[in-house]
């Protein structure tokens, strides 16, 4: 769950922690230099609106020496690269101003690429792992100040880096593959039996999506006792397993839950600060033990801080820009791991005990149109790629429930930049338009048929999953007088759930142009036209919008019993919009078969020896109906399952001296 911090704030607090993807549509700056390599100053020149047909050119002009400006959309915001170009095409120096990019991810990577490519010479470096838009941002701005320039970009992007790192191999007790909450989780149960733990994360920063989740969910807590709340144990394991349908695994659940209050005691040990939730942004969350088990983290990138000073302190060894590469088995037996390191060397590390916790598949955006059958989903959170699952299964494990984690929704983002308001275009998270997103309006699929009870935006997972049942995709309708209220300021409940709004005051009749402008709304002057541009079918939006007026006026949802309080605005006013939504991908949850353990297993329970895995790796926590309305259920089990994980390596580690 999220932070909830007021306006724009929040919406960008909400992008650095599940790092939003945002289009890459930027713009050229003004070059430092005088002029370009047409004469004419950069005011003077064809501008941002022919980047594109400039840097797609393979002409090539006399090079001007001099240093040269664009900039291009990263994850949260532009990215400005300066280029210095000498007269023989050597590029010199490049500064990168990624700002508006978290520091430690998109921040250090920017500055990272732009080494490789001086260093190189080159355009044909590699992303940055965990940090692609970023990198993408960097790698085409670069692109256009050399373009400016008169460079041959061409052979800029062609020319090979050549990379020829040496080739290592070491041995340790544990081996833990990520360095997300799980991973580290591992490494520090490990690291405390007193055991020799290397550790390798792919991207240049530890954490991953759990340094940017807001808390973990436990049970009978010390926080929670202070508090006089009395919540079991017992009946937490049985309401998720009761939610899951009983088609979860039952020891896994209990051992998650059962361990979770001394887990969070333990973060406290090493140097994470932890408060009990008071008061719940997710308004249907009602029963404490929805939002009262919610432990939130107040800093949790310095929470991280901490415990990774407290493994080094035990002897642990931490490797970054470090990718998992296969799983090694021997005779049955799992004895370590090999992994690309970033100099193009290949290091192999032998193991007694092997953990593999890198994240899941969520950013895999073909794995997730197949898991789910459809191609309208947002995916956010780190860029796991599921290269663990894919080292596990072939290792032996079975994929036993891996899918996306739906959670929140968002508005149709838009490609293409608005004259008038291109800091706030329509389409983009931290629009006004937020606020009827989060409001619980007419919902309508693409044939333009309601299909839920619209108060599902009180639950960041309930509300998801109805988008996701209408294909991940869905509309809000609303006529030109709904607009005209929001702008006055509606009083309309607005939701807090998930990505929370932005409450800005704003012309919402401005921002609903803007938005058909963009491509991201619809508009008719008629319930027929509006369905024509939106590409719905005339007669059921037309039947849908008569009956929703009748149940508005009549305070009564005769259909999904929607409460009266959002009966609020009927839809009969010229002009009509079709705002386009989409379900959020968060990540992946589930994974391959383990027991209570974290060893993972067969089908006949029989342990592949030597082979653990937690977080997002790991099956059977969820299986069934989706993500449980629980707040910080995935945080918890990732810290939880990482621990028992760590733990039960580390003893059959000692097992093998």
């Amino acid at each position: 769950m999220f932070h909830k911090l007021p306006g724009k704030k929040l919406l960008c607090f909400l992008l650095v922690m599940i790092l939003s993807i945002s289009a890459l549509a930027g713009c050229t700056d003004k070059s430092d230099s005088d002029t370009t390599d047409t004469g004419k100053t950069n005011t003077e020149s064809d501008g941002a609106s022919d980047k594109d047909s400039n840097t797609e050119s393979t002409a090539v002009t006399a090079i001007q020496a001099g240093t040269y400006t664009a900039s291009e959309k990263g994850m949260l915001g532009d990215v400005t690269v300066k280029v210095t170009v000498s007269e023989d095409g050597t590029v010199t120096s490049i500064d990168v101003d990624a700002g508006s990019e978290t520091p430690d991810i998109g921040g250090t990577a920017a500055s990272k690429l732009a080494d490789s490519i001086i260093e190189s010479q080159s355009l044909a470096v590699d992303a940055v792992s965990g940090a692609t838009y970023t990198s993408k941002a960097v790698l085409a701005a670069a692109k256009e100040a050399l373009f400016q320039a008169g460079v041959d970009v061409t052979a800029w992007e062609n020319k090979e880096v050549i990379k020829n790192g040496a080739d290592e191999e070491v041995t340790v007790d544990v081996v833990v593959a990520g360095a997300g909450g799980s991973g580290t989780a591992a490494a520090l149960a490990a690291a405390e039996a007193g055991l020799n733990v290397l550790i390798i994360e792919k991207t240049a920063a530890v954490g991953g999506n759990t340094s940017l989740a807001s808390g973990m969910f436990a049970v009978g807590t010390d926080l929670q006792k202070d508090e006089g709340l009395d919540l079991s144990v017992d009946v937490a394991v049985s309401r998720l397993l009761e939610f899951n349908r009983y088609l979860s695994n039952g020891p896994l659940t209990r051992a998650i839950v059962e361990k979770s209050a001394d887990t969070v005691k333990w973060l406290q040990k090493y140097g994470m600060e932890i408060y009990l939730q008071q008061d719940t942004t997710q308004f249907a969350h009602t029963d404490p033990y929805q939002y009262k088990g919610y432990h939130k983290f107040k800093d949790s990138a310095a929470g991280f801080k901490k415990i990774y000073e407290n493994l080094e302190a035990m002897g642990a060894e931490l490797r970054l820009n470090t990718s998992l590469a296969s799983i090694i088995k021997e005779d049955g037996t799992v004895t370590g791991i090999t992994a690309a390191k970033e100099d193009g060397g290949t290091l192999t590390v032998h193991a007694k005990s092997t953990v593999i916790c890198t994240g899941g598949f969520g950013a895999n955006t073909e794995k997730v149109s197949e898991v789910m059958n459809g191609i309208y989903l947002n995916t956010l959170g780190m860029p796991n790629m599921g290269e663990g699952l894919d080292a596990l299964e072939q290792a032996g494990a079975i994929n036993w429930d891996a899918t996306a984690l739906l959670h929140a929704c968002q508005l149709a983002e838009s490609e293409t930049l608005t004259e008038t308001n291109q800091d706030n275009r329509a389409g983009f998270s931290s629009s006004s338009l937020t606020q009827m997103l989060m409001s619980p309006l007419l919902w309508v699929d693409a044939s333009g048929t309601r299909f839920v009870n619209e108060d599902v935006v009180y639950d960041t997972a309930y509300w998801a999953n109805a988008a996701y049942s209408a294909g991940g995709r869905y509309y809000f309708i609303i006529d030109k007088k709904t607009l005209e209220d929001y702008t006055k300021g509606t009083a309309m409940l607005i939701s807090e759930a998930g990505p929370g709004a932005n409450l800005e005051a704003a012309d919402f009749t401005a921002l609903a142009e803007e938005a058909v402008k963009s491509g991201t709304a619809f508009k008719g002057s008629t319930l027929s036209e509006l369905a024509e541009a939106a590409g719905m079918d005339a007669d059921e939006l037309k039947t849908t919008v008569e009956r929703y007026n009748k149940m508005v006026k009549n305070k009564k949802d005769t259909d999904y019993n929607k409460s009266a309080d959002s009966l609020k605005y009927t839809v009969e006013t010229d002009d009509f919009y079709a705002f386009d939504c989409r379900a959020v991908n968060l990540g992946s949850i589930g994974g391959v078969k383990v027991n209570e353990k974290l060893e993972v297993i067969d089908n006949d329970y029989k342990q592949i020896p030597g082979l653990y895995t937690a977080g997002t790796n790991a099956g059977g926590y969820y299986e069934g109906s989706g993500y449980p309305p629980y707040e910080g259920l995935a945080c918890g089990f990732a810290w939880t399952s990482g621990r028992i994980a760590g733990e039960n390596a580390a003893k059959y580690a000692a097992e093998k001296e």
